[in-house]
């Protein structure tokens, strides 16, 4: 098989949501319609150490929680690596495959159907574990040597840790895995937590919200959920935690409520953790309309308030 060129080579990681609704001859297809030769084509099955490897560049000491979700993704079930090369832009190119795949196809956050690499040294790095039993995928990549996986490039910058109790990966995964196996919960489907007030409220209308906005990245899911703990005094991991996830179900979500100064602060906080937010105003007369994204303890038309631009 040919040796590898940095701007040539991709692939595509078929996830198992892809594999179990049987979608690989499509994306064949559209990899193929792209222009892309496919160079390998096989089905793997990745234990948690192989995760640790193949996302090193979110280290698991440092990114617990980060590792945890794919772990539960990904670990034990079929998917399938497609590797492809191209021209100059390959990397894109595969990407706009994935884009496709997933207009058509997505049924959600954790039903997304194929990943890309964003770059090269992503691509050699997932390769190098996605293709370690294939003699052509290590061929390919002749040469390249990532040792331990302890030293590779971190894909986020620094962030806010989680407290040290939630960075032990067992606590993690008594709160995590029992949502994650839970339909209608935040992981799936937006569950709606109550607006975050401060224990202490500040004097004046509380007519202001904290939104989150879509999509927050440049920070792991350990620096997301840590920097709504740290922003908002009182709230506990199982809380962020929700509003983090139920959050990556919308392109903008209400996260805390009070005054325009607290919201404020609480807005600042957020930013100087690296948590995009923006400040919307109350609507009082606001219901949730009726079916998906309610609690079972929830009725359609129950309460709370919408939000709506403030002024320029």
């Amino acid at each position: 098989m040919e040796r590898l060129l940095e701007s040539q080579h991709s692939l595509l990681l078929i996830k198992p949501d892809g594999v179990s609704r049987h979608l690989q001859p499509y994306v064949l297809d559209t990899v193929r319609e792209a222009g892309l030769t496919v160079l390998c084509h096989h089905r793997i099955l990745l234990d948690e150490d192989d995760i640790r490897r193949a996302f090193a560049d979110m280290r698991r000491s440092e990114n617990p929680l980060e590792h945890l979700t794919l772990d539960l993704w990904y670990a034990h079930r079929p998917m399938e690596v497609i590797v492809v090369r191209g021209g100059e832009d390959t990397v894109e190119t595969a990407a706009a495959v994935k884009r496709k795949a997933r207009a058509a196809y997505r049924l959600g956050v954790w039903a997304n159907v194929v990943h890309t690499p964003d770059h090269w040294e992503e691509f050699a790095l997932q390769l190098s574990v996605f293709g370690q039993h294939c003699p052509d995928c290590r061929a390919l990549l002749a040469g390249t040597d990532f040792g331990d996986y302890e030293d590779v490039t971190q894909a986020y910058p620094p962030g806010i840790s989680l407290p040290p109790r939630w960075r032990d990966p067992e606590a993690l995964r008594a709160v995590v895995e029992p949502m994650w196996r839970d339909p209608s919960s935040c992981v799936w489907r937006p569950t709606y937590p109550p607006l975050y007030e401060a224990p202490r409220r500040a004097d004046g209308p509380r007519d202001h919200v904290v939104c989150v906005t879509r999509s927050p990245n440049q920070l792991s899911f350990d620096n997301l959920v840590a920097a709504v703990m740290a922003a908002l005094p009182g709230i506990d991991f199982p809380q962020a935690f929700e509003v983090i996830f139920t959050s990556l179900h919308h392109a903008e979500f209400p996260l805390a409520a009070g005054t325009l100064a607290e919201c404020q602060g609480y807005a600042d906080s957020l930013w100087d953790t690296g948590l995009r937010t923006v400040i919307r105003a109350l609507d009082e007369d606001f219901r949730y309309p009726a079916g998906d994204g309610l609690r079972g303890d929830e009725m359609p038309g129950d309460r709370r308030p919408a939000v709506r631009k403030v002024p320029a």
